[in-house]
């Protein structure tokens, strides 16, 4: 959903973060910031999160990984 709306902002601000996240527009900017913002804490409680796996557990998704592979070839990608 988007709605206008009118905001006081900090247009040293909004500049400094428009290089930093390299966009052209204000609303452009502030989008990609939010963005930003909610993909950092969303990371941060992942990385807080807790995952009890036994080492079977662990065997048995890495032994369905590569069966599930099995016939595939992976070349690897070129660098330039």
């Amino acid at each position: 959903m988007t709605k206008r709306t009118s905001l006081n902002l900090d247009f040293a601000l909004v500049d400094e973060a428009k290089e930093v996240l390299e966009t052209k527009e204000t609303t452009e900017t502030i989008h990609k910031a939010l963005k930003e913002v909610v993909r950092n804490e969303r990371l941060r409680r992942l990385s807080r999160r807790r995952f009890d796996f036994s080492n079977e557990d662990l065997d048995a998704l890495r032994t369905s990984r590569s069966e599930n592979a099995a016939g595939v070839s992976v070349s690897p990608r070129a660098t330039a």
